[in-house]
């Protein structure tokens, strides 16, 4: 983690917008620090100056491919942990772990994938769930 407890951890979502709909059922306390990118106006060294614990992608609703984006970022935040949701992985009824990098996680916007951001990351009571 990059800083200490009592000051919080740093989410940083990456979507479609400058505004993740994530953040609604991702529980983030009061001293945690929150940025939205958009993926049209990404800024890499903004997010590296930011330095967050936890990275949330959404690539849900996105208007074009942005693999390269993507890809940048799992070479620059190797050792963060970042949550890859996308509806490319509908069919997987589980979180697939990186085996290149073991804090990315690949899953689908699905209730397990809520609770383990949650567990790992959140505050530790009443999940929210996707409906």
């Amino acid at each position: 983690m990059n800083n200490v407890d009592s000051h919080g951890l740093k989410f940083c979502f990456i979507s479609n917008s400058n505004h993740s709909y994530l953040n609604e059922y991702i529980k983030i306390s009061q001293k945690d620090f929150r940025k939205y990118y958009s993926f049209k106006n990404l800024n890499l060294l903004e997010i590296k100056g930011f330095d967050p614990d936890v990275i949330i992608i959404d690539e849900y609703f996105k208007n074009k491919a942005y693999s390269s984006i993507i890809n940048s970022i799992k070479l620059n935040f190797k050792h963060t942990t970042i949550y890859f949701l996308s509806p490319e992985y509908t069919n997987y009824n589980s979180i697939i772990q990186s085996v290149n990098h073991k804090t990315h996680f690949y899953s689908n916007f699905s209730i397990d994938i809520l609770k383990q951001i949650n567990t790992q990351h959140g505050s530790q009571n009443n999940f929210l769930e996707a409906s």
